[in-house]
């Protein structure tokens, strides 16, 4: 008899969006298996938000009831609740549209 583990969703990716997935969905009772081949933390390129990006953190962690989320949606709530985090506020997030 094997004793693999059982589990009713795998996740391949524990980064930004493989993370909110897994919590999303062990907060709705499923038990989840993230499994990701490289090692945190690590250097990633563009780990950024905007905010749009902002509004939309703050709707899943609204709707999946994930307060810990919620908490890493603004600059200001995520210094206050994880002071020790090294990072900063950007500024001047822009596009251009060429045609």
């Amino acid at each position: 008899m094997s004793s693999t583990p059982r589990v009713d969703i795998a996740i391949l990716g524990a980064g930004f969006a493989g993370s909110i997935l897994a919590m999303a969905l062990a907060r709705q009772g499923r038990s989840v298996a993230l499994i990701e081949r490289g090692r945190h933390p690590r250097f990633a390129i563009g780990e950024s938000s905007t905010p749009l990006a902002d509004r939309a953190l703050e709707r899943i962690a609204d709707r999946y009831d994930l307060p810990q989320l919620n908490s890493l949606a603004t600059y200001g709530r995520w210094k206050a609740s994880v002071p020790l985090l090294t990072c900063g506020a950007k500024r001047g997030f822009s596009y251009f549209y060429h045609q």
